[in-house]
């Protein structure tokens, strides 16, 4: 597909895809971006086969018409809350003459960490390496290059259930599609919004889809837990609809084009005009931004009790907002500042055309995948002799602290338990 890279984000009420590319110079460009409603997936689940593969066939026909080529193979991205932490420590002898220690020992030490015991119906999809740890000497981020005799991990295994992964890939493939690999939710939108010192320091990353809400803990270069809400952006919908006596399509398109937080003075008297079932009526914009302040206020004092009763909550030094449940709603991030005391923004990427919340995971995964890309071709040209194999292994450098971490990307290779699957 001439170099381009494609990452499909499948969300509870749209399918979002990216295509990048990168350019000369290193640098990644997101070269088309779009979304497709769908309503097959429930809480980050696919429950329509069908439904879901139909939504993604539209979703990629647009993003080849922006970019004027054929679409079939893309990258797409495992959600957080489907799936599960578990820590380990991987420990291997480095396997060089010189005592070098090489990509391929980096890969058997990863390998190392997932060989742990887990439910017949749960996968072990990847690994996070929090540490390398060389000779007893601990707290290193790279160990590429460096010497010594026993190389050992620290790492959070990702694990999800079969049957979910299966039923993705089956939408996926049926929209005729092939899956590339994985990435890791959290942290492609981790590579797109959150800033090293944020990461460092203490962020929450809170993702508000239409049926559900993840929230994502990072401190000290780490992503330290995991927890959803089993609401979202659709909720909001439903109360306009039901209050206002709107067909839920309606109430959604009233949501998205009048939507608000913060009622604006000059619109007090304004006088909204929808369909109600064949018919016009008239809505009070003043009504409407009551009905949606009660409802997000309700869901950010639930986000913030899931965030109070994190050990991390103290060392938090803002939240970062995105998502297309609330994230997009005029006046929302002063309405959070002020309900979570905490600073807040939203998350958006700085790719033109692409600065929307609803596309961060999309342009993620991109961004991510651009990355393993560039760290396989630097561990190539140093290392030619070595078994390579792109996209087998995660490698993951946040709060990265040198030029060859910042190509440490998050992606894998479909793993051989999913040909398993079709």
């Amino acid at each position: 597909m001439s170099g381009y890279i494609i990452g499909i984000d499948i969300g509870s009420s749209n399918i979002c895809a990216a295509a990048g590319k990168v350019e000369r110079n290193g640098r990644m460009q997101i070269l088309g971006i779009t979304s497709s409603g769908c309503n097959g997936v429930k809480k980050g689940i696919v429950v329509d086969i069908d439904k879901t593969s139909e939504s993604i066939k539209n979703c990629i026909s647009s993003l080849e018409r922006m970019i004027d080529i054929k679409i079939n193979e893309a990258y797409i991205s495992l959600p957080g809350g489907i799936s599960e932490l578990i820590w380990n420590k991987g420990v291997i002898a480095v396997s060089s003459e010189d005592r070098e220690i090489r990509y391929n020992d980096v890969k058997r030490v990863l390998k190392a960490a997932k060989i742990i015991t887990i439910p017949n119906d749960k996968e072990v999809i990847g690994v996070i390496p929090e540490q390398y740890i060389i000779d007893g000497y601990d707290n290193i981020k790279d160990p590429i290059g460096m010497n010594g005799l026993r190389l050992e991990v620290d790492a959070q295994i990702i694990l999800a259930r079969s049957t979910i992964i299966n039923n993705i890939f089956k939408s996926v493939n049926k929209a005729g599609i092939k899956v590339l690999g994985i990435v890791f939710q959290p942290i492609a939108i981790s590579q797109v919004v959150l800033k090293e010192e944020e990461i460092q320091r203490g962020v929450a990353l809170v993702d508000v889809g239409s049926e559900s809400i993840n929230i994502y803990i990072y401190e000290g270069g780490i992503l330290r837990s995991i927890s959803t809400i089993a609401l979202g952006g659709s909720i909001i919908t439903n109360d306009i609809a039901v209050c206002l006596k709107l067909p839920f399509s309606e109430a959604e398109k009233l949501k998205i084009k009048y939507g608000s937080v913060s009622a604006d003075p000059g619109k007090k008297s304004l006088k909204i005009e929808v369909n109600a079932d064949y018919n016009k009526v008239k809505v009070d914009y003043d009504i409407l931004v009551q009905i949606m302040e009660a409802r997000v206020e309700e869901l950010f004092s639930i986000i913030d009790k899931e965030i109070r009763v994190s050990e991390y909550y103290d060392k938090l030094s803002g939240i970062v907002l995105v998502g297309g449940g609330i994230a997009t709603i005029k006046g929302i991030e002063d309405f959070g500042k002020n309900l979570l005391e905490k600073f807040m923004r939203i998350g958006t990427t700085k790719y033109i055309g692409a600065s929307s919340p609803l596309y961060v995971t999309a342009v993620g995964i991109v961004k991510d995948v651009s990355n393993s890309i560039k760290y396989k071709n630097i561990d190539t040209t140093t290392n030619k002799n070595e078994d390579v194999t792109s996209y087998e292994e995660i490698a993951v450098g946040l709060g990265k602290k040198n030029d060859k971490d910042k190509h440490m990307g998050f992606v894998t290779k479909i793993k051989e338990f999913f040909t398993d699957f079709f």
